[in-house]
């Protein structure tokens, strides 16, 4: 329901008295309990908004999804994506104008570090992922308009509103001064960083390397010449250059560990060296240039084969992991290195 009220036919009495005064406790007879509890759900269903997923054509090729939650769940939200290990991106309040309108955030999902548990989990209490541009276009358009303050205070208060012969805050010294008796909380909206043509002819060759499709290819090529044509590079397209770019520096970075790691730790047969760690392990072959990095439990995490490479929840957190060892290894060779000096000392 909305409901618009003209401030200049509200009549206010001379004299206020609270009802406590009169009755001496306030209190609500059963009938209007029972109809203030009657209308708590439905006014609870039109304050919240509802959480969905769409993907256009579009973000399927580029393997993303877009997860569209309520405004006041953004915090919530980024927790419990980070929690599941899920790479994503928050998309600028300014990129989608109407989603933001309708007090609806947007997040760009990586689907590739979606575990399928986690996939499941939350089409089944989101619903299955919207394709049709139509069909999501409609269900946010059906949502009431929630209020949104995208400018911050300062533009705010230069707005012809403020600049009224009724100010909004009294000049008078002798007037209270009430300026700090109501803030509004202004969205902050990250600006994308700075993107050079060369950052995406670095990205066509990291999908080249990893071993990407054509279509894949093509589409990079197509953003690359929107971009020369003066197009923002859009967030979807940002997150996944940044998520190939980084994909193919932590492959190269793994292997540069691994090998260092069956240095110290590694045992060698006709098939190559295999380490045998805590929580990962490690096979590879030094002259076909072959590694695989596995979980205890078998899955597979890093899997680089003849030039083929195949990844799994590839995150920072398992290159930080890999950087520990490393680290530890340089203690070690620094350690043996003291230990023949006090020898040959």
């Amino acid at each position: 329901m909305c409901a618009k009220i003209d401030p200049s036919t509200v009549e206010y009495p001379t004299m206020w008295t609270k009802e406590f005064q009169v009755f001496g406790t306030q209190s609500v007879n059963r009938q209007q309990q029972e109809m203030i509890d009657s209308s708590a759900k439905i006014l609870q269903q039109i304050k919240e908004r509802p959480t969905f997923l769409f993907a256009t054509p579009e973000d399927k090729m580029l393997g993303l999804t877009q997860l569209v939650v309520d405004n006041h769940k953004v915090d919530t939200v980024t927790k419990w994506l980070a929690d599941q290990n899920v790479d994503f991106a928050p998309v600028p309040p300014e990129d989608v104008l109407k989603e933001t309108k309708k007090g609806l955030a947007v997040f760009n999902l990586v689907n590739s570090s979606i575990l399928p548990k986690t996939l499941e989990s939350m089409t089944k209490k989101f619903g299955a992922v919207i394709e049709s541009s139509t069909e999501y276009q409609q269900l946010v358009s059906s949502l009431a308009t929630r209020p949104q303050f995208l400018k911050p205070p300062e533009q705010t208060a230069q707005s012809p509103l403020n600049q009224s012969i009724t100010p909004l805050l009294s000049t008078n010294p002798s007037t209270p001064d009430i300026s700090n008796s109501t803030k509004t909380e202004p969205i902050i909206v990250e600006k994308l960083p700075t993107v050079t043509i060369d950052d995406l002819r670095n990205w066509y060759n990291a999908a080249e390397k990893l071993g990407k499709s054509e279509n894949y290819k093509k589409r990079i090529v197509e953003v690359a010449n929107g971009f020369k044509a003066g197009e923002q590079l859009s967030a979807e397209a940002l997150t996944v250059m940044n998520k190939d770019t980084f994909e193919l520096e932590a492959i190269s970075r793994l292997t540069q560990i691994a090998q260092r790691i069956g240095m110290v730790w590694g045992k060698s047969n006709e098939n190559g060296t295999q380490v045998q760690g805590k929580i990962y392990d490690l096979a590879f072959n030094t002259q076909q240039k072959d590694l695989t990095i596995l979980q205890k439990n078998g899955e597979v995490i890093l899997n680089l084969q003849s030039g083929q490479v195949q990844t799994n929840k590839l995150t920072s957190q398992i290159l930080q992991t890999f950087e520990d060892v490393n680290t530890q290894i340089d203690k070690i060779i620094m350690k043996n290195e003291n230990q023949e000096l006090e020898i040959h000392g």
